[in-house]
């Protein structure tokens, strides 16, 4: 019979790809919960985020086959952001990392403004590696803490994240359409 951790694995795989900081909280978690699983979860939940991002780029790639994003992208101010992308790539994808509604719009607009792909690729894997040896760190930490309430606490940590995303969204969403 099979081992069926690979459908865990599975799962964990493409968490990133339905919400990013809930899939690795949640992974960490787990991790912390069960130590055994610790390398591999590591590495899943690394490499689903690395892949659930990178494809964003081409998002904005493939933007410039639209004659109003270009039009919009031709706007001083706008190429006043794309010089400044391309010049602090590397902190503005760190800081997009770390604030999860940034991501999506900040990768899209790399591929938008053409930044190099492999450049791209490999500051979003650097930030990748650094947000989940964070998170994870966290989370053993606190498993050493809390011992078996970690699942309890992550859980409630990852509900919040992703209220205060929710809560986020909207406010900004009603505060753009005013």
């Amino acid at each position: 019979m099979m081992d069926p951790s690979w459908l865990l694995y599975l799962g964990i795989f493409l968490g990133p790809f339905v919400q990013e900081d809930a899939a690795v909280i949640a992974a960490a978690t787990l991790s912390a919960a069960d130590a055994d699983h610790f390398p591999v979860i590591f590495f899943v939940i690394l490499s689903g985020l690395f892949l659930s991002d990178i494809w964003k780029y081409w998002i904005g790639r493939a933007a410039h086959t639209s004659t109003r994003a270009r039009a919009y992208a031709e706007r001083e101010h706008v190429m006043e952001f794309r010089g400044k992308v391309k010049r602090n790539l590397i902190i503005t994808l760190l800081t997009a990392r770390f604030l999860p509604l940034a991501r999506v719009p900040v990768y899209v607009a790399c591929g938008y403004f053409k930044v190099s792909y492999p450049r791209f690729c490999a500051v979003i894997f650097a930030t990748a590696l650094l947000y989940c040896t964070v998170i994870f760190a966290l989370c053993h930490g606190l498993g050493e803490l809390f011992g078996d309430r970690i699942e309890y606490i992550m859980t409630s940590l990852a509900v919040i994240v992703i209220a205060l995303a929710a809560i986020t969204f909207g406010i900004r969403r009603n505060w753009q359409k005013n």
